[in-house]
């Protein structure tokens, strides 16, 4: 997909066991950094992760959570799974962060 698709869009095609991956490719002078996701990010990142069936099933239903939702609770699915699934969880010790 070329540019960012919005956050309806996203979530409506896990729902459907779909995972959109961008064309974009980083820059070899900078192979460790890129300022926006790209296909290195999808395929490392989130390929191995969705090959999983309990995350797999878990991002579909996000996106069943997503079906017929408000605008407002699209923005509270999309930001649930930014903070969680995009960026992590982990524990330190007994907290959760």
């Amino acid at each position: 997909v070329a540019g960012l698709l919005s956050a309806r869009d996203f979530l409506n095609a896990l729902a459907f066991r779909t995972f959109f991956s961008t064309q974009y490719i980083r820059h070899d002078s900078h192979p460790l950094y890129t300022p926006e996701p790209d296909v290195v990010h999808e395929l490392m990142g989130h390929a191995p992760l969705l090959a999983d069936p309990d995350f797999a099933e878990l991002s579909q239903q996000y996106g069943l959570a997503s079906l017929g939702a408000s605008d407002r609770d699209i923005e509270r699915l999309a930001t649930c799974y930014w903070f969680t699934i995009e960026f992590g969880l982990y524990r330190e010790g007994e907290n959760l962060k």
